[in-house]
């Protein structure tokens, strides 16, 4: 069992911020989902840890023992690449088993049992009829799950696992992160998965940490990180599709705070920030998410109140997207229901007031009292 950790973990090249005082502990058994947009620093991370990059300050241990100084190879990581860094000349079976082949696990797995844990993976992936060929003989997909199957391989103090399933098909990449999920979590070993696509770590991950610009913007468990993005920038990162955000005012509406925009009128239930929060603030972003707005039967409302004009419909069978103008502003509805809509349409909306999310309109930070703070968790 491994604990690991980065404390305070900065890395520059020239000008250029990649990580600023990163701080995360890994406990084994746990999967850690890092996300952030592409240039965010995911992969610098990875590195840092595998021992590939040394920060500029700042420390990385293993439970409790500083490897700073320790070079790659002695660090016992399973580093799966974003690149994929097959060897050319060896055949898939050959590539998996290398890391058991190395000189320190020579006397640890013989021939039947590197064949049986080489076996075991690749019809995990479905690559069990691919074993002979060679990396130019494999499609993009294909070659991310040998290179998948080699980090699996291991038996390593952390699983790094940068974009593990992002060039797969959707049938595979849903089938596959349920049964690596379970894989994981039962070798009571950290394991770091990395992607770009948040929902993609939210379904797997027992923590999200977000990654904006090298800097830790909040660390939660999957849910709160959805439900209560710590600011706009993760609204906008996590979800499919991202939080609807809507600049607009505050106004006092019958003894009770409302968000008002040019085309949009929402009360404010107090549970969602305190007096304290709200008041001087005229100008507020108010964030909902495209699941917990509803399309009310009827059409236009007499009153006018919410009432937009349907900008493009998109089905999907099970559910549908429906985007509207709500003035200036652009909002993403989605719905289990079907009924079409065509551009112009005018329909209603209603929003779960419980689900909201207000956010500072300078600063992007949440206001709700329950939000995921940076760095917390």
């Amino acid at each position: 069992m491994s604990r690991v950790s980065l404390n305070g973990a900065s890395k520059r090249y020239g000008k250029v911020v990649a990580l600023e005082d990163i701080n995360l502990e890994l406990a084994p058994g746990e999967i850690v989902g890092l996300t952030g947009p592409s240039g965010a620093g995911k992969s610098t991370l990875c590195r840092i840890i595998a021992g590939i990059d040394r920060p500029d300050s700042g420390a990385v241990a293993v439970d409790g023992l500083t490897l700073t100084d320790t070079t790659a190879p002695q660090r016992d990581v399973a580093f799966m690449f974003e690149s994929f860094a097959l060897y050319p000349h060896l055949t898939v079976f050959d590539n998996i088993a290398f890391p058991l082949r190395a000189p320190k696990r020579r006397e640890i797995y013989d021939g039947e049992a590197i064949a049986a844990r080489v076996e075991e993976l690749t019809t995990l992936v479905e690559i069990d009829h691919l074993t002979k060929r060679f990396p130019s003989e494999l499609s993009g997909g294909q070659k991310q799950r040998v290179a998948l199957c080699r980090a699996l391989v291991q038996e390593p103090s952390i699983y790094l696992l940068d974009e593990p399933i992002s060039h797969l098909d959707a049938q595979l990449r849903h089938k596959l992160r349920g049964a690596l999920r379970r894989r994981l979590v039962s070798l009571d070993k950290p394991s770091l998965w990395v992607s770009p696509d948040a929902m993609e770590v939210v379904s797997v991950a027992d923590r999200v940490v977000v990654l904006i610009d090298g800097v830790i913007q909040q660390i939660g468990e999957p849910m709160a990180v959805y439900r209560s993005p710590s600011n706009v920038q993760v609204a906008r990162l996590v979800g499919d599709p991202a939080m609807n955000l809507i600049t607009g005012r505050l106004a006092e509406d019958n003894g009770t705070i409302a968000f008002r925009s040019a085309g949009l009128t929402v009360s404010i239930p107090p549970g969602i920030a305190g007096t304290h929060d709200l008041e001087g603030r005229q100008s507020i972003t108010l964030g909902v998410r495209p699941n917990r707005i509803h399309i009310v039967d009827g059409g236009a409302d007499a009153s006018g109140q919410n009432t937009v004009e349907v900008y493009t419909y998109e089905p999907f069978g099970k559910y549908q997207v429906v985007t509207v103008r709500a003035g200036d502003d652009l909002m993403k509805v989605k719905s289990a229901r079907t009924r079409p809509y065509a551009p112009g349409d005018k329909v209603t909306l209603e929003l779960d007031d419980a689900d909201l999310t207000l956010f500072d309109a300078e600063t992007g930070r949440s206001l709700r009292r329950d939000g995921a703070a940076p760095g917390s968790g």
